[in-house]
């Protein structure tokens, strides 16, 4: 039965917090600790997670304000659950911290933050919905508000994570599937397929690839080839429900191909990021980026950036495969601060351009400046369709051009998405740019054209604000340290978070984030912050 906790505002006369120093009393009341329990621990809004307890009348839940408190400080300071439950048992600071003033109350035992973990993967999986997002965007909603933060300009950035997962050669993946699906067999099935299986389960799949000679592993991926499509067929109409048979087919088909009825392994280069990485995390991707590879997922951060707030805090976070290219990233992010935040304009790299980014900014009429740009660089000494002036309509179509000499041109729509634009022959002929123009020649018509797509008129218009709003390089730069300060107590870069599932992953990311805020909070009502006007209110 669900029940929220409210007796932490309730104190008693006589705690271990009244017997400290004077001098321990207020170094405590200006740490962290009186921060997490003002911003954060009584803000959080418990009703967010009743629908994970029954309706019926029973014991009441162990507080979930302490049990979040106990998730965010164990994504906060990279502690192990040993670690973390040590420092709730014994560490006066952490118990301050989740309202606790002496040591003989709400004990409980470890196993409950398990409980609450689980039910928490149960709940997204099966709703879409991550409730530690939903409670902890509240909390930062409700700070933006007490701090009055603008949040009309933002920036984002992303990172890699890496999910605990063991790195597995491509054989040694394929015989553990084989494993895995041995497990889930009955007695009958077990004892009825012995000869085939027993090759692969006589010893585990990493002592299977060490029996393995350098010119054996063509051939035994051959054999395993076989083995898996006789599986496939044997045993879909018994276990095709299972994940240890839906991970068979999965690696069968992102491994082997048919061509004219005989199984046939793909080359190492037709293998994609998204195959199947291990079978204990099957959303978990590859993908190598500056050189480094990495099996996990990416996580996407923004934060405010306006140079008047004298307080910036992260504002939203998003955890996907790390396949997912930046520009889905962003446009899930702006569905979600369209909602919550007045944003007009967000910085970001040149990871983020792209049509699917430049429709999620248009779609809400939102500035996107870049502080670089990809592709190649371009050429000084030739115009491109950037060096003209284009407008277009409220639907996006172009409707006006014109060159850099300042003349105007007449567009015309072809194919769908495609333009084409005529100058005036005489007016080209004499340009003191006709050497660096791109525009051709008519042979029937005296007229000078240039042709363009939608792409084409995107990236233009991007070049050309790139150009306009090269001050937002330094605003963008410290988004960097955002991230590093988050993921810092996992390891920092391409760290590998000691958990795996992306539900578990996405969770200890956005904990993490709220504890960087903590920390800011922290500093700006410090006393040594010049430019503080707020006094903190302790509860």
């Amino acid at each position: 039965m669900f029940q929220t906790n409210t007796e932490h505002q309730q104190r008693k006369m006589f705690t271990a917090v009244d017997q400290l120093p004077k001098t321990a009393r207020k170094l405590l009341e200006g740490s962290w600790a009186q921060t997490f329990y003002d911003e954060y621990f009584c803000k959080l809004e418990e009703e967010v997670f009743s629908v994970l307890y029954s309706e019926k009348k029973s014991r009441p839940n162990t507080p979930v304000n302490i049990l979040m408190g106990f998730e965010t400080l164990k994504s906060g300071f990279g502690w192990s659950d040993e670690e973390l439950y040590s420092h709730f048992l014994f560490d006066l600071q952490v118990r301050y911290a989740l309202g606790l003033q002496d040591f003989d109350e709400e004990y409980f035992d470890l196993r409950t933050i398990y409980y609450f973990r689980g039910a928490l993967c149960e709940y997204e999986r099966k709703h879409k919905v991550n409730l530690i997002q939903k409670a902890t965007e509240k909390i930062t909603d409700k700070q933006i508000e007490k701090f009055n933060i603008k949040t009309g300009l933002q920036r984002m950035d992303s990172t890699q994570i890496q999910s605990n997962i063991q790195n597995m050669s491509r054989i040694q993946l394929l015989v553990e599937i084989i494993h895995r699906l041995h497990r889930i067999l009955c007695p009958l099935d077990i004892k009825k397929y012995r000869e085939r299986f027993f090759p692969y389960i006589k010893e585990d799949a990493l002592h299977y690839c060490y029996r393995l000679k350098r010119d054996e592993a063509k051939t035994r991926l051959e054999e395993i080839g076989e083995d898996l499509a006789f599986f496939v067929g044997e045993f879909e109409a018994k276990y095709k429900t299972w994940p240890a048979y839906q991970n068979l087919v999965r690696v069968f088909t992102e491994h082997y191909r048919f061509e004219e009825e005989k199984i046939v392994v793909k080359k190492g280069a037709e293998l994609k990021g998204t195959n199947l990485q291990s079978p204990d995390d099957t959303r978990a991707t590859y993908r190598k980026k500056n050189g480094e590879g990495a099996k996990g997922y990416v996580a996407n951060i923004t934060e405010t950036c306006d140079p008047e707030n004298d307080l910036q805090l992260i504002t939203t976070t998003n955890l996907e495969p790390n396949a997912t290219d930046d520009q889905k990233l962003m446009a899930d992010d702006l569905d979600n601060l369209h909602l919550r935040t007045d944003i007009k304009e967000i910085v970001t790299d040149a990871g983020y351009i792209g049509p699917t980014g430049n429709e999620a900014t248009e779609k809400y009429d939102i500035k996107h400046s870049v502080t670089a740009l990809k592709g190649r660089k371009k050429d000084e000494n030739i115009f491109g369709l950037d060096d003209f002036k284009i407008e277009k309509d409220d639907k996006g179509q172009p409707i006006n051009i014109e060159c850099p000499n300042g003349i105007a041109g007449e567009i015309k729509q072809g194919k769908p998405g495609r333009y084409s634009a005529g100058f005036d022959s005489n007016t080209c002929e004499t340009c003191p740019f006709k050497d660096k123009c791109f525009a051709k020649k008519l042979k029937k018509k005296d007229l000078f054209i240039i042709r363009f797509t939608d792409d084409n008129i995107r990236v233009a218009l991007q070049r050309q604000q790139f150009e306009e709003n090269k001050d937002n390089l330094n605003i963008r730069a410290s988004v960097e340290s955002t991230v590093r300060s988050v993921i810092h107590p996992f390891g920092g870069h391409l760290c590998k978070l000691p958990v795996r599932g992306k539900e578990r992953i996405k969770t200890m990311v956005i904990l993490g984030t709220a504890m960087v805020n903590i920390r800011r909070i922290t500093g700006y009502l410090s006393p040594d912050n010049k430019n503080n006007d707020l006094i903190p209110v302790f509860c």
